[in-house]
């Protein structure tokens, strides 16, 4: 099988998986950012008066889920089953700004998906993951989505309203949210580096940036933002982008990184 058609077949998977993903995960992101009264969406379910989610009976696996696969493949969960994943990839092939936003900014501004999961963890842990609305138990689906916004703490109207203005910054800057902002994409950053499986560069790699240029994230295997999507692998013209273990060659990684 030549390398372009191995690289069509893994991202026919990827977007299967993602489609499967979005059917089971879809109305719990939603709830999460609109419905959800704590400071820290999709943690403390199991205490949330809020019944209609179903993040009640998913989420204990959706985070042990999310826990294994940084330990497997890094952040394979932002490229092959987040659905703000997805909406930022849709959102991506239409960003004004594609390509422009790297070097020095792009480093910085990356810190700040550290800082959000610092900020949810100092929430979550020394603060019990406060309300920030009153919980709307029950009730029609956009109804009580209004309910929830009309009775909401200006803490919890500031957080929505950061994280709806960090998606639609993604019109403009690729991934913006995913890259900068998403504190679950810092926690998973930090597994990447111990993670078993990532793509990573081997040592005929020439440089050519083709990688960087057709990676939606701007981004190089392994590297910052690398979600292991895999759609560089098929586009590299010296094959020199292989799914390894953490045993496998590394030695272009560690010139690059």
């Amino acid at each position: 099988m030549s390398r372009s058609a191995k690289g069509m077949r893994l991202q026919w998977t990827r977007r299967i998986i993602q489609a499967v993903s979005l059917f089971c995960l879809a109305e719990f992101s939603y709830y999460g950012i609109f419905r959800c009264p704590f400071a820290v969406p999709y943690v403390s379910c199991a205490n949330c008066p809020v019944v209609q989610c179903p993040g009640k009976k998913l989420w204990l696996l959706v985070l042990l889920g999310i826990l294994a696969s940084g330990l497997l493949f890094g952040r394979a969960f932002c490229g092959y089953s987040c659905p703000v994943g997805m909406l930022n990839e849709l959102f991506g092939k239409v960003a004004v700004f594609k390509g422009k936003i790297s070097g020095g900014f792009a480093r910085v501004a990356g810190f700040g998906k550290y800082l959000a999961a610092l900020v949810c963890a100092y929430l979550f842990f020394a603060m019990h993951n406060p309300r920030w609305a009153v919980p709307i138990r029950t009730g029609e689906f956009i109804k009580s989505t209004l309910l929830t916004f009309e009775h909401a703490f200006p803490l919890w109207l500031a957080r929505t309203f950061i994280v709806l203005g960090a998606l639609l910054m993604g019109l403009l800057v690729p991934y913006f949210f995913c890259r900068f902002v998403c504190p679950t994409g810092g926690v998973l950053e930090v597994l990447k580096r111990f993670s078993l499986f990532r793509y990573r560069m081997a040592d005929n790699c020439t440089d050519c940036g083709i990688c960087n240029r057709v990676c939606g994230l701007e981004t190089r295997p392994a590297l910052d933002n690398c979600t292991n999507c895999g759609e560089c692998k098929g586009a590299c013209p010296v094959n020199a982008i292989e799914l390894k273990g953490a045993a496998g060659s590394c030695a272009k990684q560690q010139t690059d990184g």
